[in-house]
């Protein structure tokens, strides 16, 4: 296994309305899902802040050993299943007190 649960990673990311681009994600699916599966739910990062009812705040502070260049946002509300092979390698981490608040945050937001 080459990413795990937290990891920050740049993916094509495919919207509901089927367009892709590519963006930073959240690895939220557990490590044993990704290993046995292969495949790995991601929650899409954007430097977009519209809706605050579905995203979560990101600050530099709460990643580790990477960097946001823009006020970054995760929209708790945009999901999306890959390959664990489409996935880039690892860029950084989340935290994980942060972690934790985010899949609370994409709980609220789903159901």
């Amino acid at each position: 296994m080459r990413i795990n649960q937290r990891d920050i990673v740049n993916v094509e990311f495919i919207f509901p309305d089927g367009k892709a681009k590519n963006h930073y994600a959240i690895v939220v699916s557990n490590n044993e899902l990704i290993e046995s599966e292969g495949f790995v739910y991601l929650v899409l990062i954007t430097s977009k802040d519209y809706n605050s009812n579905y995203y979560y705040e990101l600050s530099n502070d709460m990643v580790l050993n990477f960097s946001f260049s823009k006020q970054s946002y995760v929209k708790c509300h945009i999901l999306m299943t890959t390959m664990e092979n489409i996935v880039s390698f690892p860029l950084g981490q989340i935290k994980k007190q942060y972690f934790d608040k985010i899949v609370n945050k994409i709980i609220y937001s789903i159901f």
